[in-house]
């Protein structure tokens, strides 16, 4: 891994050279380092899951996903670029690649850009309501600990799309459009084991309202020719995800920028349908509702806090429903490096699905990946985020 890195880094090295003689092009190198502690009250005991134990924890990425990555553009003329991105996520506890393993696991594409028509890229890449709707949510700031019980509705970015094409529109009258699609690869069938999305925000005078639409379509007993990861982080719907014939997510959310002051509420519907030629516990379509709402105050501007709250509904052939809020605060030491604490509170009722079976639905705060055996648990974070 040292020796790809040092080898990306002279090739950046000797890019600039040729982009300051030629004005042309660029390459920059970027990334951010996120590692901190946790105190979780309530994780599921490893010798016996039924019992809860205390933990305290090194933990990456709370805040912001850890990356490094190398970013692109060359003029080519006119307003038509050509840009690409190179984006490795990383565990700074242990050195670890991130995302399965891949060694481009949060991003890998490369596109042209018209700054009249838009832009278009291909290959590994986030959706649309991550890029347009991800930026009115709480977790834009705040992280794991204010998204859906096991990032159900990838409100935290579980999930990339693979063999995916693109296109992002520049901002027409405050107006801006995403749409993506990308390729199951199945043979003799398009559609199989393919995604799509659509997203559009509108931005006026600190107003900015959106909504988004994501389909994954999944083969549980080949996911070799499935396009999109698969959301599987908790009890809360990892049953249901590794299932499903399809994910779909439907999102609205808005925010406010007053003063000191910036309030948000989301809205999302996930829906898992039942793979109907793979034998699995899901027989039918099990929908998720989940309502959200943040508030941010901005003390100094050096120091930021802000409280959030969120509220899940599932039902089919299990219901249950999970209660969350969440305190936060983050304090710059410079514009790159900043120290941060995290509080989150999860309680659970009803009933969910592991493996084949129906079980009481027990607490996970957020996407911090630590579950319950009760129908509640706490945790509190700390850490510190550096960014280059």
């Amino acid at each position: 891994m040292k020796s790809k890195i040092a080898s990306a880094v002279a090739v950046l090295a000797a890019i600039n050279s040729m982009s300051v003689a030629h004005a042309q092009g660029s390459v920059t190198l970027y990334g951010l380092i996120d590692a901190g502690l946790s105190f979780t009250h309530n994780v599921a005991n490893s010798a016996n899951k039924n019992q809860n134990s205390n933990q305290v924890a090194f933990t990456n990425s709370q805040l912001s996903g850890n990356r490094w990555g190398l970013r692109g553009r060359e003029d080519l003329g006119g307003d038509l670029s050509a840009v690409f991105v190179l984006e490795s996520g990383f565990k700074p506890g242990t050195g670890s690649l991130g995302q399965g393993g891949r060694e481009f696991g949060r991003q890998a594409y490369v596109g042209l850009k018209d700054n009249q028509w838009g832009t278009v890229t291909l290959g590994r890449q986030y959706d649309p309501l991550k890029d347009l709707l991800q930026p009115l949510t709480a977790d834009n700031i705040w992280g794991a600990v204010n998204v859906t019980p096991g990032d159900l509705d990838n409100y935290d970015n579980s999930l990339r799309v693979n063999n995916a094409v693109k296109y992002a529109s520049p901002v027409w009258s405050n107006l801006q459009l995403e749409a993506m699609y990308a390729f199951g690869g199945v043979a003799g069938n398009f559609s199989a084991g393919g995604t799509a999305a659509v997203a559009m925000t509108y931005k006026f005078s600190g107003f900015s309202v959106g909504g988004g639409y994501f389909i994954a379509k999944y083969d549980p007993s080949n996911t070799t020719n499935n396009s999109s990861d698969v959301i599987n982080n908790s009890l809360a719907s990892g049953a249901y995800a590794s299932a499903a014939r399809s994910l779909q997510i439907a999102r609205l959310a808005a925010t406010y920028d007053i003063g000191k002051f910036t309030v948000g509420a989301g809205y999302s519907n996930t829906r898992y349908k039942p793979a109907v030629t793979f034998a699995t516990a899901l027989q039918q379509t099990e929908a998720f509702n989940s309502l959200s709402a943040f508030v941010n105050y901005k003390f100094t501007p050096a120091f930021l806090g802000g409280l959030a709250y969120s509220f899940t509904n599932s039902n089919g052939a299990q219901s249950a429903h999970y209660n969350q809020i969440g305190a936060e605060a983050e304090y710059l030491l410079s514009v790159r490096t900043s120290l941060y604490a995290l509080v989150g509170y999860q309680r659970s009722a009803g009933q969910t699905l592991s493996g084949n079976l129906t079980v009481p639905a027990t607490a996970s705060v957020g996407d911090i990946g630590y579950q319950s055996a009760s129908k509640s648990q706490m945790t509190t974070l700390v850490g510190i985020v550096h960014r280059f």
